[in-house]
């Protein structure tokens, strides 16, 4: 069989840029992953559904670059001429693409959902709320059935990774179009995602400059949508299969990309602390901060909204419902029975809900 190609050709291989562009998507984003957990469960003691998502988006695309690592030991990357003299390899590498793809699938949707979650406790319109809980509908039943329809296409399975085994099977087609469905709304969805924050910041009372530094820290999910758009691409050509194990190593590596980018934009917001420990004397707790504390914050206690307090935190912005506290002192002069009651007040910026 590879006596028709040329000695260039079968030499040709994408095995290792398909090991370290996966590996690089899979410790970048658990670098950025370590670091929100340390922030929101050591610095502030909080814990919300938005970090135990990410946890397992995190886990997922671990598991994606683990199985993508191992295929590319068995053939993925090299041209199905050379692949195929050693079948047993082949099915291997078909079975464990199938796996990453699913994986990949779950690892990317699960990332954009623990960003959704997040924008959910610091929105205030209605219609933001709607739109919020509809992409997070939508997004996990439209991937979910992405991740079983990789392996529903033949009713015996076991014929998508070895073709000697018969069984029947949807047209390609069908399955391709669907795919292009999906990554066209997740390229969609990242976009809504990473715009939305700029209405909620742009509304609010901070310098232009403060506006611009929270917002773009809370839209770098759009880079996620553009690494959608151009794995979306490699789907048409990976259409005929011709030469599969050669053809599906960009996408698998462009999923990572995406993946990986979704997973650390989601990170991002929450890491304001650690930029604030890493420079102490910077500007930056006065740039990122809606509010001023007085001297003696630091001794109050933190609360996640997602628990039911009043006080939300979203990394770089913090919102109060409520900004005066009274204290009752204790009685200064106890033989004379002199009492006094101190008041402080507390000013915020606040905004009406709709």
């Amino acid at each position: 069989m590879t006596s028709d190609v040329s000695a260039s050709y079968l030499a040709e291989s994408r095995s290792s840029t398909v090991q370290g562009v996966m590996w690089v998507m899979a410790i970048v984003p658990l670098a950025f992953v370590c670091m929100r957990l340390y922030v929101r469960v050591c610095l502030k003691r909080v814990f919300g559904w938005d970090d135990f998502i990410i946890i397992i988006a995190i886990c997922c695309l671990v598991a994606y670059a683990a199985v993508c690592h191992v295929a590319s030991t068995l053939g993925l990357g090299r041209h199905f001429a050379i692949v195929s003299e050693k079948p047993e390899h082949l099915i291997d590498v078909a079975l464990l693409c199938d796996i990453g793809e699913a994986l990949a699938i779950m690892a990317c949707t699960l990332g954009k959902t623990s960003f959704a979650v997040t924008l959910l406790r610091i929105v205030v319109h209605r219609w933001m709320i709607i739109l919020l809980w509809f992409v997070i509908v939508t997004m996990n039943l439209v991937n979910i059935l992405a991740a079983l329809f990789i392996f529903v296409q033949c009713k015996d399975p076991r014929h998508l990774w070895n073709p000697a085994i018969p069984s029947e099977c949807w047209p390609s087609n069908v399955f391709t179009n669907f795919s292009l469905f999906v990554g066209a709304y997740s390229g969609a969805q990242d976009f809504v995602l990473a715009l939305l924050p700029w209405t909620i910041v742009w509304n609010l009372q901070m310098k232009r400059k403060e506006k611009l530094g929270v917002a773009f820290a809370m839209s770098l999910g759009i880079f996620a949508g553009a690494a959608s758009i151009v794995k979306t691409t490699y789907l048409v050509a990976l259409s005929a299969k011709s030469d599969f194990t050669w053809e599906l190593a960009p996408l698998l590596w462009w999923a990572a990309i995406e993946d990986g980018l979704a997973i650390t934009a989601a990170s991002i917001p929450a890491l304001k602390p650690i930029l604030i420990r890493v420079f102490p004397g910077s500007s930056a707790r006065q740039n990122y901060d809606m509010i001023s504390y007085p001297p003696d914050s630091s001794q109050q206690k933190v609360f996640d909204n997602a628990q039911g307090e009043t006080q939300t935190d979203i990394g770089h912005a913090t919102i109060h419902d409520k900004g005066s506290q009274t204290a009752v002192l204790e009685t200064q002069s106890p033989g004379k029975g002199d009492e006094s009651i101190n008041m402080t007040t507390e000013i915020s910026v606040t905004f009406n809900r709709s």
